[in-house]
């Protein structure tokens, strides 16, 4: 079915990086810019310059597109998003670090960093736990009362991408087996597939909260302790750099963490995300705290 947003006659370039932005922003600015691609010619550049603008178009929804709760809810589909990727790199680092015991003697910031990391990050799963499950059972009722299967399965998406990913993990290990686990190529294909099980997952709920569009107490309380969540995940990123940077400079015999384009690669992640998932959780909670009545 094609989008009534997307006049037809587009190119499919076109229509494909205007895709990326929300859809509140597509139906007030998508004509325009359609438009304008248009007169321009739909140059590649053009189209990759339209498509990576969609970023700030999430992280910063033009308030007057929204009442208080699309902007919550908007806040919480990105913050969700971006948690997870936080969340995912920190258990690849504390498979890395912590859970092959390296606690270079004499180094004892390696070991409290560890310890910080862990608490926050415990923190922070409980957070998203307490203030998403209220609202996650609230549309899974909904979508289930009105008999709307695809949101049922956007909704679900957080428990099977999981179980999916360590039933695939579970059965490769078993069938490629390896003298010291897997070899480094199978880790890092489980990496990335766990990578793309978690964005799965985060993504699920947020379609459900674009097309169910809940209101109330569950939102606002799923976007106060996004801001919580997002605390203490950011506390956790901030440990495992530390972490990270002690390594590569106290234990430069231990596997990888004596190079250095890793450990940028690593921190420029976990700052990106982290960026993106401070400034939505900050503008949802805002709106939580201004509008307790939405």
């Amino acid at each position: 079915m094609r989008d009534p947003l997307t006049p037809p006659g587009r190119t499919l370039l076109a229509r494909a990086a205007l895709a990326f932005y929300p859809r509140a922003w597509r139906a007030r600015y998508g004509e325009e810019v359609l438009a304008l691609l248009d007169e321009s010619g739909d140059g590649l550049r053009a189209l990759g310059s339209l498509a990576w603008r969609a970023l700030p178009a999430w992280v910063w929804p033009p308030r007057h597109l929204y009442d208080g709760p699309a902007r919550m809810r908007a806040s919480l589909a990105t913050v969700l998003m971006a948690w997870s990727m936080l969340a995912g790199l920190g258990l690849v680092f504390a498979q890395l670090t912590q859970f092959q015991g390296y606690r270079p003697p004499g180094h004892p910031l390696i070991a409290r960093s560890y310890l910080i990391f862990d608490a926050a990050l415990a923190l922070s799963v409980l957070a998203v736990a307490a203030g998403g499950l209220p609202l996650w059972l609230l549309m899974l009722r909904r979508a289930r009362r009105e008999q709307r299967p695809r949101d049922t399965a956007y909704l679900l998406l957080p428990i099977a991408a999981p179980v999916l990913y360590w039933i695939i993990l579970a059965v490769t290990v078993r069938l490629v087996p390896h003298a010291h686990g897997v070899s480094p190529w199978w880790f890092l294909a489980f990496t990335v597939l766990g990578f793309a099980a978690a964005a799965t997952a985060a993504a699920g709920p947020g379609l459900a909260l674009r097309r169910l569009r809940p209101r109330g107490p569950a939102v606002r309380l799923a976007a106060t302790a996004a801001g919580l969540a997002v605390l203490a995940i950011d506390l956790a990123a901030v440990a495992a750099g530390v972490a990270a940077i002690g390594l590569h400079e106290w234990t430069p015999g231990y596997a990888g963490y004596h190079n250095g384009a890793s450990l940028g690669v690593y921190l420029s992640l976990i700052t990106v995300a982290g960026a993106v998932a401070t400034v939505s959780a900050a503008r949802g909670a805002r709106v939580a705290l201004a509008e307790p009545t939405c």
